[in-house]
């Protein structure tokens, strides 16, 4: 598929174009290669996808589509569809998105943790900021659970910064588990 700016004066363009591009409407992970226009890369899961760009197409302006002519272009109809879906923000039909697991999830608060740390935030700047003022305030004391998730939180990113980034990273081998998750006795 051929993308090209409306305005530009060796396509023919419909007299009101509809439609306005916004490359970051489209889905997935963009990748643009410069060449006689662009070539714009879109992976999405294990789909790719690769769209010729005009060199006169901008963010924001009107564009219109045009595709190659070819006995062929009946079967080919449905995967237009799905381009000019891609285009508008709509991701391709059978993609899904992942949850993010537990652990990843642990894994991101206790990377902010070590930023939070190395930037001089205290505990309880780090509960606002992770989990809202409200949380804090209905929830933060001495011996409560949220004030536990944030030690714990400190924990890990104590252990990341000791080189346990290393197995997190897939460097190491060694899965001891990072700082923090050892069991209680």
């Amino acid at each position: 598929m051929h993308v090209r700016a409306a305005r530009a004066h060796h396509a023919p363009v419909p007299a009101h174009p509809r439609h306005h591009f916004d490359l970051w409407r489209i889905p997935g992970r963009k990748h643009l290669i410069a060449s006689a226009g662009f070539i714009l890369s879109v992976s999405i899961g294990s789909r790719h996808v690769r769209i010729l760009l005009d060199a006169g197409l901008a963010d924001g302006s009107a564009y219109v589509c045009t595709v190659p002519l070819t006995a062929h272009l009946r079967g080919q109809l449905a995967e237009f569809q799905a381009l000019g879906g891609l285009l508008e923000g709509m991701p391709p039909h059978g993609v899904r998105s992942h949850a993010v697991s537990r652990a990843g999830l642990l894994h991101l608060r206790a990377l902010q943790a070590l930023d939070a740390m190395q930037a001089g935030a205290s505990h309880r700047d780090l509960a606002i900021a992770l989990f809202g003022l409200d949380a804090v305030r209905a929830g933060w004391h001495a011996d409560g659970v949220l004030r536990a998730q944030v030690r714990h939180l400190f924990s890990r990113a104590d252990g990341f910064m000791r080189q346990d980034y290393l197995c997190l990273a897939g460097l190491r081998q060694e899965d001891a588990g990072a700082h923090g998750d050892e069991p209680v006795h």
